[in-house]
């Protein structure tokens, strides 16, 4: 009994931190196997701490389970109810009591705040001039408190070489649920996640009505097809061509890369970033409309993937380290986009950039610089023809 209360417990705790539904949760654990947990230090302890605790409880209560007729219980009830509000204060964020009300609302509904909704994406599939899309999920950014801090992140896209070439427009949006949920609020506009699409043949979401109007669509991801089934359920949204860690995230087949990330281990955004520029910037005479989501930003971050930009030795401006470890990851994907957006190879092209979720972090004061239950999000809007881009981008020094 104590090991299943032990369990149980455990699972309510994975379920809240990485904001999953229980049965999600208990669903994807079919994917384990996918997570190179051994390579990382943080869960390899964590796990640890995990039996330590369980040891102990477990003979505590032996213990106690041989004198309970000298317990009393008034004294007992009030250390248990001290314990559970301590727990409470400590745990139960804003986000954390979102996530665990959404279990329970309807699934596969719409919904009306997204930032694909915000930026208009699907009127612009249907323009004379058919344009680029380009849809960037960048893993685990959340809307933070500080305008200064959410602009560090989006620093290379706010040059005033990106301003002479497109519109920008940013804010926030609500988010529930962990990645896929993510995606189908941004591709489908829908209150959804990867179990939602098992038994269906398909939904009416922007990849299949690019598809419709004429567009060439793709998907580009650094880690397995198989994470979350997203090789079943992305055709199923429109996606003709699926990019991803089997064959190379369409990079050359025999052009072998190194690795980044630790527990999700795959390509790194860079390389994948290369493949999604390329694929744009193929002449087919088709528009295109292209997803990636990134990957290298999951917790927990390996250090020195990207260059070192914001000084997290003492945890720079966030006064957090594993924070400022996951802001050098986006503020990478900004550059990434940045040398996309000021290529004239491209050609016109909406971008896109949106988190999925928040960032899961151990901290309190991490947590608490981000907006409760909102994600950020910008918008490049092309302003000319994408021949005019040359002088901009001849003026954009590389950074990375």
């Amino acid at each position: 009994m104590l090991l299943f209360v032990f369990i149980f417990d455990a699972l309510i705790f994975v379920s809240l931190y990485f904001q999953m539904p229980l049965a999600m949760l208990l669903d994807s654990l079919r994917y384990a196997g996918n997570l190179s947990v051994m390579q990382s230090l943080l869960y390899l302890g964590v796990g640890m701490a995990l039996a330590c605790s369980f040891w102990m409880t477990f003979q505590t209560v032996r213990k106690l389970s041989r004198c309970r007729h000298k317990i009393r219980l008034a004294p007992f009830a009030i250390v248990l109810l001290g314990f559970v509000a301590v727990d409470w204060w400590i745990n139960l964020t804003p986000q954390k009591s979102m996530g665990f009300a959404a279990q329970f609302t309807e699934r596969f509904v719409p919904v009306d705040d997204a930032a694909s909704i915000h930026s208009e994406l699907a009127s612009r599939l249907d323009q004379p001039r058919q344009p680029n899309v380009l849809v960037v999920m960048v893993e685990g950014l959340g809307a933070f408190q500080s305008d200064r801090k959410q602009e560090l992140v989006w620093e290379p896209l706010l040059s005033e070489q990106v301003k002479q070439a497109y519109e920008i427009k940013s804010g926030t949006t609500r988010y529930f649920g962990s990645t896929t949920s993510g995606e189908a609020r941004e591709l489908c506009n829908l209150k959804a996640d990867y179990r939602d699409f098992r038994d269906r043949k398909g939904a009416d979401c922007l990849p299949g009505q690019a598809l419709e109007a004429g567009y060439r669509t793709a998907a580009f991801h650094a880690f397995t097809q198989t994470f979350f089934e997203r090789v079943d359920w992305f055709p199923k949204i429109g996606f003709q061509e699926l990019y991803f860690l089997e064959n190379n995230a369409g990079l050359p087949p025999g052009d072998a890369r190194r690795h980044c990330g630790l527990t999700f281990r795959g390509l790194c955004d860079g390389d994948v970033a290369e493949a999604v520029k390329a694929y744009l910037a193929e002449d087919g005479g088709e528009p295109k409309f292209v997803y990636w989501l990134t990957l290298n930003s999951h917790k927990p971050v390996q250090p020195g993937e990207v260059p070192a930009r914001l000084s997290c030795e003492d945890g720079g401006v966030f006064e957090d380290r594993e924070l400022c470890l996951m802001s050098e990851q986006w503020l990478n994907v900004s550059h990434l986009v940045r040398d996309m957006a000021l290529s004239d190879s491209i050609g016109d092209t909406e971008i896109l950039l949106v988190g999925d979720h928040h960032p899961p972090l151990f901290t309190r004061s991490g947590r608490e610089q981000f907006q409760p239950d909102k994600v950020a999000w910008l918008h490049l809007s092309p302003k000319r023809s994408s021949k005019t881009l040359t002088a901009s981008m001849s003026a954009a020094a590389p950074d990375f």
